[in-house]
């Protein structure tokens, strides 16, 4: 990604990308800024778009770049920002004589589709979504605007309402199905769409007014990202076999092919029906359909940020538990220089007797100051979420699964300052079987020839780790692996249906997410092979337990033998515990046999969580988006000690990622990622809640008071 920063005076500074991430928040008033703000500073990017359409001369290319509304020429250019504000700007369209653009303002409540008077600047509100917004286009006699309401990945389906006032009206309603993109015919009598479960979808055809359907395609690879050009003779789509994309675009009497690597690729035909734009890996090419090349579409956009605060800040009077032992140290005093811990001082050199005049204090009393939380398993799905997650102290992500455009566009935000939010190092894709629980987050492979171009495609793309899925079998999960590592990507899987852990250990995997041993351990009689959406839900009430724990002894020889295992090789461990807990009020979704079963179980797999710290495993303390507190809460009812949960928070995560010289505990050259805590989460973890204030990059992006400057 090749970024530029300048502040107003055109003078550069430095390149200091970790410390912009932060200031976000204090430009959206969520938190309190420490020192003065400098001028004004640009980004520029040339990567990040996506969601491309043609004005209807062809002439303009509109586009969503990192959240916002962009319009460029169609050969490539400097673009021109057309939205600003809280909101998360997608899926631009244009109304057929070109006056209007529509597009999807995503706020924390939902999504809006506004239409936007493109001679006057002017807004105006057209419709609500609880969910997001997919692919929009108007109708060609302008009249009606198109679009999908995605409720979730299984409730994704094709909407219309009327631009001069009037209810919305569903048009596709498969229950459990999704349409995620769609192209209307040329006199709008006709729809095409992608649709399907799972993996298997196919492109119809589907008749407005007879509401009659034709299939188009009939393969069990995924198809989508459908278009159709304006003279109506050509249509296309995107093909996804083995990790690879094919290009489908079909001709009066023919059909050519176009094969390139995965990047979940966005079509749309330029008006004159000549060639095709192709978005992927969040750039743009210009593929000429008679030749058969393709040719960079480059642009230029730039963000204003905050400027940069003062360098410097001093936490002083704080117990310090610095992620690197057990205890906290109390009378100690934290020194940050230019977004890093500079030094670190307990005792009678706590004063800091050297730091000069103007330095702003912080006043500690006797809280403990921690590094920044990390949740290992965070799905970054709702790019207007950062700020809750540092107001609950976490300053870091590893996102295990999202869709590749997604992932990189809400990490690329907040590192330059576009968006608040904790750091994310995000896998991408799921890397799973063929027919997929998530279609639109997962990327499929069966063949272990196929893994490495895919492993490479997806680091090219900017991924920090990679994460494999329960369909693959273990010669291709080995074959992902081995690329991995020579790509130094860690790999992290939920597995353990087709692939034990034991054997994806020995392929040199790096980690596991949730508690999925039962194939290491149960007759493979009683296991399921995860080719429908229960998994075991016939025998077990609680769906993500997917075995009956009680069958499973934590403190057999097998359990032993395997976590010592993980231990010796350093496999972590991100169990997300909490999500599969069975509380009192759960009784009323139950049997009397079944919630005790239920219960027994999850007390089984807590036991598995303290025996496999006790083994020496590296604990990943991850949630799958239910709360952080509420994950570490449970690991201490199950008997870790507080201790090691703390570290399960703060450094595990960085060193899993190496970066443990990076962040994750609070010494001297780590990134000032603290928190400060009105309590001591070493004899009550649940004291961890009480956080007062947060520090990301040295900027106080939660709490306060604001920090006074020390006079000498």
């Amino acid at each position: 990604m090749s970024m530029r920063k300048s502040n107003g005076t055109g003078l550069g500074t430095g390149g200091r990308w970790g410390r912009v991430a932060g200031l976000a928040a204090v430009a959206a008033g969520f938190a309190l800024g420490v020192g003065a703000l400098q001028g004004q500073s640009h980004v520029t990017v040339d990567i990040g778009a996506r969601d491309p359409a043609f004005s209807p001369d062809g002439s303009t290319i509109a586009v969503s770049i990192l959240g916002k509304i962009w319009t460029l020429p169609a050969e490539g250019g400097a673009a021109r920002q057309l939205t600003d504000g809280a909101s998360w700007d997608t899926r631009p369209a244009w109304s057929p004589d070109g006056r209007f653009l529509a597009y999807a303002a995503r706020t924390r409540q939902g999504a809006d589709i506004l239409v936007r008077n493109m001679a006057t600047g002017g807004v105006r509100f057209l419709h609500h979504v609880p969910g997001s917004v997919g692919h929009m286009q108007f109708h060609p006699d302008g009249s009606q605007l198109f679009f999908v309401d995605d409720r979730s990945q299984y409730e994704a389906h094709v909407w219309r309402i009327p631009l001069g006032g009037g209810e919305a009206e569903q048009i596709t309603h498969t229950r459990n199905w999704h349409e995620w993109s769609f192209a209307l015919s040329p006199d709008g009598s006709r729809i095409l769409l992608e649709t399907g479960r799972f993996d298997g979808t196919d492109v119809y055809e589907l008749d407005l007014e007879e509401m009659s359907i034709e299939r188009v395609t009939d393969t069990p690879e995924r198809e989508m990202a459908v278009a159709w050009s304006a003279d109506g003779t050509r249509r296309a789509y995107v093909m996804t076999h083995n990790g690879y994309d094919h290009i489908v675009v079909s001709f009066p009497g023919e059909q050519h092919l176009f094969a390139s690597p995965f990047d979940q690729k966005q079509l749309a035909f330029h008006p004159s029906g000549e060639w095709l734009l192709v978005l992927g890996g969040r750039r743009m090419q210009r593929l000429d359909l008679e030749s058969g090349e393709f040719i960079p579409i480059p642009f230029e956009a730039r963000f204003e940020v905050a400027g940069d605060p003062a360098d410097d800040l001093l936490i002083t009077n704080v117990r310090l538990f610095d992620g690197t032992g057990d205890e906290a140290v109390a009378g100690a005093a934290v020194l940050v220089r230019d977004g890093r811990i500079a030094d670190v001082r307990t005792g009678a050199g706590a004063a800091f007797p050297d730091v000069g005049p103007g330095t702003p204090v912080i006043e500690g009393g006797g809280r403990m100051l921690l590094p920044g939380l990390m949740d290992n398993h965070y799905h970054y799905w709702q790019p207007l979420a950062g700020a809750d997650l540092l107001a609950a102290g976490i300053t870091a992500i590893r996102d295990p699964g999202s869709a590749i455009q997604d992932a990189m566009d809400f990490k690329d935000a907040v590192r330059l300052g576009v968006l608040a939010g904790p750091d994310v190092y995000t896998a991408g894709p799921l890397i799973d079987g063929p027919a997929g629980y998530h279609p639109l987050v997962d990327v499929s492979i069966d063949d272990p020839a196929a893994a490495p171009a895919l492993v490479r495609a997806l680091k090219e793309q900017g991924v920090d780790l990679l994460k494999a899925y329960f369909l693959l079998d273990p010669d291709v999960l080995a074959a992902v692996v081995a690329e991995a590592r020579v790509q130094g990507l860690p790999v992290t899987g939920h597995i353990g249906v087709r692939t034990s852990w034991r054997q994806a250990i020995e392929a040199g995997i790096s980690g596991f997410n949730h508690i999925r041993v039962w194939r290491d351990f149960l007759p493979p009689e009683i296991q399921v092979d995860g080719r429908d959406m229960s998994l075991d839900g016939g025998r077990n009430p609680v769906g993500r337990m997917q075995a009956d724990w009680r069958e499973i002894d934590p403190a057999s020889p097998e359990v032993t033998s395997l976590l010592e295992l993980m231990a010796e090789t350093e496999t972590g461990l991100d169990p997300t515990l909490y999500i599969q807990e069975i509380e009192d009020s759960d009784r009323a979704r139950f049997s009397l046999p079944e919630f005790h079963t239920a219960r027994q179980a999850y007390e089984r797999m807590g036991e598995f969580v303290r025996r496999a710290v006790e083994a020496g495993v590296p604990l990943l303390a991850g949630t799958d988006n239910v709360g952080l507190f509420n994950e570490l809460e449970a690991y201490a009812k199950a008997g870790v000690p507080n201790a090691a949960i703390l570290r399960a928070a703060t450094a595990n995560g960085a060193r899993w990622l190496g970066k443990e010289e990076d962040f994750g505990t609070v010494q001297p050259g780590r990134r000032a990622h603290l928190i400060l805590v009105d309590g001591d989460p070493l004899a009550d973890i649940a004291d961890l809640r009480n956080i007062d204030l947060v520090v990301k990059d040295g900027v106080i992006v939660f709490g306060g008071p604001p920090a006074e400057p020390l006079v000498p």
